[in-house]
């Protein structure tokens, strides 16, 4: 299988779970932000539209673009964090 396949799957995967785990916490934020179940349960409606907002807003906003520029964009912005964290000398006192 190639591996744009299985990196789309597991993107996929990560998606629907992040969506889905909210429910199974919706007692422990409801508390911890001192509001009702049902009001802590509207994130998985805010959730939800982000990603219906956002999901098509991205596809059209890189149509444009070459495949394999929008893929190495998307590598790099998500790994500069990490490289610029690497890239600092240490220093010890």
């Amino acid at each position: 299988m190639p591996l744009a396949v299985i990196v789309l799957g597991l993107g996929l995967f990560a998606q629907g779970t992040s969506e889905l785990m909210l429910a199974g916490l919706l007692e422990p934020i409801s508390r911890d932000l001192g509001v009702s179940i049902p009001d802590a349960g509207l994130l998985i409606s805010a959730f939800a539209i982000g990603m219906l907002i956002g999901a098509p807003l991205l596809a059209v906003l890189t149509l444009r673009l070459p495949c394999r520029t929008a893929w190495s964009d998307s590598s790099r912005s998500s790994s500069s964090r990490t490289s610029r964290e690497r890239s600092r000398p240490t220093t010890r006192s």
